[in-house]
């Protein structure tokens, strides 16, 4: 992988296309997709509707030439060129058939469109294929995996034999019922229900929580309990969670009560880039001398500021015997500067003087002004639009961590804040051979077991994602996540939900998830009445999301104003019927305009009567 960004990266500087848009992962990640889905550069160039995809198939071309002119293949090309082969000569597909009497296929949920026709023709020859396989578990759409696979294998081969493994030797009773009670409810299945001859084992828990930190609260309250009542070994408990951003507040909460952890397959989050970058700002308003925290932030976002720059810059420091934040006020003297880098200098010195005399406010309304000021999302967005969603999650979550620190401290300005996190980074090495509990994502734990496992954040937006609401197929996607969540457990289950969720630094009801409804409430122990969600709205969800619609920017008169769980404050333009079931057209920020059900929101103020 990192020979072929190298090779992208140098074919973008001599296209001269290298920019914020067009950076040499994203680029790389788009060819291997198109790969992947066998297209072409001919191909692709027929469904280059845009102009980033006009600019990537130039790419792709001169990608796929120099390639070849190097008599080499990147890993895709190991399939795709291979398949090429088969087709252009159907002598050698014929050999290559004939040499494998039987092909076995583990996975098979998983495979993607180039493995799909790959196994094809090298079971061509007898037609001996067996592959093994869970559409239930097929959680890697996003990565190219298509679930039409399995689902059509039978009409792909007729004459196969279709075995159903449905005895489960992992899980007790009551987590496979309310595992086979949720994933019932997709559409895009084979039916078969799992069960098992251990026992039903323990009810389910349902804890609900005030806010995130609450939440990680009490899953560590849980993890303690399992330990010292229950006799479970740390190793054998894990915390999934559907995003790497969740993984704040329970890092915060085990680091405090001493319980040792494992982040699997993820970095910490204070050690996350975009984290250190904000923070590093931060650190520059407390402490102008942190040449560290200047160094790695002079050109993030991207200003123009280059390497030489930097290096001229820290020699002129060193020459005047200040720290480099504080040359920049005698740079308009210095002569090794031209009168460009000057000026991006003085605009960097600019920003900072703007906000060292806020370091005494709330610290995440400082966060939150310095992310908008400095334009970070969007740098993350031109920076690698493969992760921006992610890291903008994390960059979120960093406000809503410091909002929280607000609350429960009254000094709650930018140095305490600071003091807070060296705490919880500075932390001794855990022992490797020290039992620890497993902290990681949903997907990461796909294959694996553990005895118990807890999962937070089962709401609306969060599990099931946001980012999955306007499409079946991907709402289906997150449901087989929680269903593979469910069943790494061999004995208990504890699923959690915040009936608030701190956002950009203020607080955001949330919605109990549909897939939580979707567990009989006879399998469940509720450790709090969720009296916040159901009072207001059905045991099963009938709310779908629609794609977004912009709002004529002009005059308008409202109804009033609601609160939406997941959209936030909006005017009422429109109301069709009355009662709990009106549908109301909304207006929210960013002038999109949605229609809702009434039941979903909280009215904050109304100008007719209902």
């Amino acid at each position: 992988t990192d020979d072929q960004q190298t090779l992208v990266r140098r074919i973008l500087k001599d296209l001269e296309m290298a920019d914020r848009e067009m950076t040499p992962k994203s680029v790389q990640n788009a060819i291997s997709s198109a790969k992947n889905q066998l297209i072409t550069p001919d191909m692709y160039e027929e469904l280059a509707d845009s102009y980033r995809q006009q600019k990537i198939l130039r790419v792709f071309r001169e990608y796929q030439t120099r390639l070849r002119a190097a008599n080499a293949l990147d890993f895709d090309d190991l399939i795709g060129e291979t398949i090429r082969l088969f087709e252009e000569h159907p002598d050698i597909r014929e050999e290559f058939s004939s040499r494998f009497r039987y092909v076995l296929v583990d996975e098979y949920q998983d495979t993607n469109p180039a493995q799909m026709k790959m196994i094809q023709y090298l079971a061509s020859g007898y037609e001996n294929l067996c592959v093994v396989g869970d559409d239930d578990q097929s959680i890697y759409g996003w990565r190219g995996a298509d679930v039409k696979h399995i689902l059509s294998f039978e009409k792909l081969y007729p004459e196969a034999k279709v075995i159903r493994l449905e005895q489960n030797y992992r899980s007790t009773g009551t987590i496979l019922e309310a595992a086979n009670a949720v994933v019932s409810n997709n559409q895009f299945r084979h039916k078969k229900e799992l069960w098992t001859d251990q026992g039903e084992g323990d009810l389910i828990r349902l804890t609900i929580c005030t806010n995130e930190d609450d939440e990680a609260h009490r899953v560590v309250g849980a993890v303690t309990d399992e330990v010292n009542r229950q006799g479970m070994a740390l190793s054998e408990v894990a915390v999934l969670y559907r995003t790497n951003a969740q993984s704040r507040a329970l890092e915060t909460a085990f680091r405090n009560a001493a319980i040792p952890y494992e982040l699997v397959g993820g970095v910490a989050f204070y050690m996350r880039k975009e984290i250190k970058d904000v923070l590093a700002y931060l650190r520059l308003l407390v402490n102008p001398s942190d040449d560290v925290a200047f160094t790695r932030v002079i050109n993030v976002p991207r200003r123009g500021i280059g390497g030489t720059t930097v290096e001229r810059l820290a020699t002129h420091a060193s020459r005047e015997g200040v720290s480099m934040l504080e040359s920049l006020k005698t740079v308009g003297g210095a002569p090794e500067f031209k009168e460009a880098a000057r000026k991006r200098l003085l605009d960097f010195a600019r920003l900072l003087e703007d906000f060292k005399p806020r370091t005494k406010e709330p610290v995440h309304e400082v966060l939150r002004d310095l992310v908008e000021r400095l334009g970070y999302l969007d740098y993350l967005d031109h920076d690698d639009p493969e992760t921006a969603h992610d890291r903008a999650e994390n960059i979120e979550e960093l406000v809503a961590g410091a909002s929280l620190f607000v609350e429960r401290n009254e000094d709650g300005d930018v140095a305490a804040f600071l003091n807070e996190v060296a705490l919880l980074t500075n932390v001794d090495r855990v022992d490797e051979t020290v039992p620890k509990v497993r902290l990681m994502t949903v997907h990461n734990a796909k294959g694996l077991e553990f005895d118990v496992v807890c999962i937070p954040g089962l709401e609306e937006g969060l599990l099931p994602h946001v980012s999955s609401m306007d499409s079946d197929e991907e709402l289906e996607e997150e449901r087989r996540l929680f269903y593979v969540a469910l069943t790494r457990a061999r004995k208990r289950v504890h699923i959690y939900a915040a009936t608030m969720r701190q956002r950009w630094g203020g607080g955001r009801g949330s919605l109990l998830s549909r897939f939580a409804e979707e567990v009989p409430e006879g399998l469940l122990h509720v450790e709090q009445a969720p009296g916040v969600w159901r009072a207001g709205g059905p045991s099963k969800r009938t709310e779908r999301y629609q794609e977004p619609e912009y709002a004529d920017p002009g005059p308008r008169r409202t109804l009033g104003t609601i609160i939406h769980p997941t959209f936030g404050r909006g005017d009422v333009i429109s109301q069709d019927g009355t009662g709990p079931e009106a549908r109301l057209t909304v207006i929210f920020k960013g002038n999109i305009k949605k229609k809702i059900v009434a039941r979903y929101a909280q009215w904050e103020e109304s100008h007719v009567d209902f």
